[in-house]
């Protein structure tokens, strides 16, 4: 590929302004109407709140511990609010506190020696987590793979089509051939960081940035360590205390040498926590996304941008996610700081995005063209805010 001195990063914004419905919201729409099963998991287990704080209804959290594929999902209030607009971050946030809240809440409150202990009931709520696991790595990927291609845009768009610099590259985030199909954009100046379209269906990439799952569990566990919830002992509502026998604090921060192993009350407790662990860690393993494997697998892409001088940022929200391929694209630049940008906002919050995105890649206003893309020039639901990446 031969050295360009235009670079324009394409993120998802790009094809909701020529109008596809290709929000992480609209994802939610598909996944509801051909796998509910998938989408209701995720709302169940991710984000950062407590299982319970999920619902607005006591009834509906009472409800979700019975959570199964043949009973009425209770409303997830929270994740209906929040947890689809920032999608990719929140899948590295399986919380291992719902999922073992969950399972305390449907385990058998009967040891393996009583007569009426049935082996079906114990590793029922096992299976559970071990599918929804599943449900919500090898069969999102899948399902978002299956919406990706039926994704259409409006009639008409061509009269709102942009002018783009003919003889620039582009690191295109979007899984779509729109650059190719109508803008006529040669392959060979596109660079699809994540895949496209006409991959093997599951071959896209769809997960996290942690890069390495041990590190992200080291970073997880000192987080929440001193959280009082996974204090060694609890205080009731009258002022007496008593040991901590939550499920979550049993499988991560108690000290069975220590502490003794009272505080399990039931060995099948103690047994399910191991395989619930296991299963709950294999998530995070599988989705993990390798941006320093992706990177090196487009080398060649990052080494042509030596010669940059202008870099366009069009529909792509600037999130942490992404951030090491920006700066990977400056490390191979030769002269980083003459490099001129162009971002296009619509919303506080792009702005934001944007000023934090500068404050960390120490790009001075200086350096922040005009960009040729008025406001005016883009219809209002043309934002990279809750754009997937």
């Amino acid at each position: 590929m031969s050295p360009a001195e235009h670079l324009y990063v394409i993120g998802n914004g790009f094809d909701r302004y020529h109008g596809a419905k290709s929000s992480y919201w609209d994802f939610r729409g598909y996944l509801l109407r051909h796998d509910d099963w998938c989408a209701k998991c995720f709302e169940l287990f991710f984000g950062p709140r407590s299982l319970a704080n999920n619902f607005d209804d006591p009834r509906d959290f009472e409800l979700s511990l019975n959570f199964g594929k043949n009973i009425l999902y209770p409303r997830n209030t929270w994740a209906v609010k929040f947890l689809w607009n920032d999608f990719e971050r929140h899948l590295s946030e399986l919380d291992r506190e719902k999922v073992f809240d969950f399972l305390d809440g449907r385990l058998p409150r009967i040891d393996r020696d009583d007569d009426n202990f049935s082996y079906a009931d114990y590793f029922a709520p096992i299976d559970f987590i071990n599918d929804t696991v599943n449900e919500c790595s090898f069969e999102m990927q899948y399902r978002f793979h299956r919406w990706i291609n039926t994704l259409q845009y409006r009639k008409g768009f061509r009269q709102d089509m942009i002018k783009l610099d003919p003889d620039a590259v582009f690191l295109n985030f979007n899984y779509t051939l729109f650059l190719e199909d109508h803008y006529r954009v040669p392959r060979k100046n596109i660079c699809y960081i994540h895949g496209d379209r006409r991959q093997p269906f599951g071959s896209l990439i769809l997960g996290h940035r942690e890069t390495d799952a041990d590190t992200a569990f080291e970073r997880w566990y000192h987080k929440h360590k001193k959280r009082k919830r996974y204090r060694q002992n609890l205080k009731d509502r009258k002022g007496r205390y008593f040991a901590n026998d939550k499920l979550a604090y049993l499988a991560y921060f108690h000290n069975d040498e220590k502490q003794g192993t009272g505080n399990y009350r039931l060995t099948t407790r103690y047994y399910a926590i191991d395989e619930a662990i296991r299963n709950t860690e294999e998530y995070f393993r599988r989705n993990i996304k390798q941006c320093d494997e992706i990177i090196k697998r487009h080398s060649m892409f990052f080494g042509s941008l030596s010669n940059v001088k202008l870099i366009t940022i069009l529909g792509h929200s600037l999130s942490d996610v992404d951030l090491p391929y920006f700066q990977e694209i400056m490390r191979h630049v030769k002269y980083p700081e003459n490099v001129q940008w162009q971002f296009t906002c619509h919303s506080d919050k792009d702005m934001a995005n944007m000023n934090k995105f500068c404050k960390i890649l120490n790009i001075p206003s200086e350096r922040i063209a005009q960009s040729p893309y008025e406001i005016s020039d883009f219809k209002a639901d043309w934002a990279g805010i809750h754009s997937h990446q």
